[in-house]
């Protein structure tokens, strides 16, 4: 669905092409952002363990995996710039 910019639009520009995000939705992209960050450096962690397969890590994961990514994540939360509960609550709302 294509959106006309707004005012008050966050303009997202990289070498590939430029974005803007609706106002409200700017903090819930952001939060995203930086879980997704955390789960690829959990993913590339697991890897070089050798605890996962890069097919494992790259296919949606199992329940063993995603158990394994919320201990991880509860001994990294906060390294994150996003406060602890605002995570834990993206965490209930994820769907991949």
């Amino acid at each position: 669905m294509k959106r006309d910019r707004q005012p008050g639009d966050i303009v997202l520009g990289r070498e590939d092409g430029v974005i803007f995000i609706p106002a409200h939705l700017v903090e819930k992209v952001v939060k995203t952002c930086e879980l997704i960050q955390l789960r690829d450096r959990f993913g590339k962690q697991r890897l070089a363990e050798g605890v996962y397969t890069p097919g494992q890590i790259d296919d949606r994961w199992t329940d063993p995996i995603e158990q394994d990514f919320s201990r991880w994540l509860e001994a990294h939360i906060d390294e994150l710039p996003v406060p602890r509960d605002a995570i834990q609550e993206l965490l209930k709302e994820r769907t991949w």
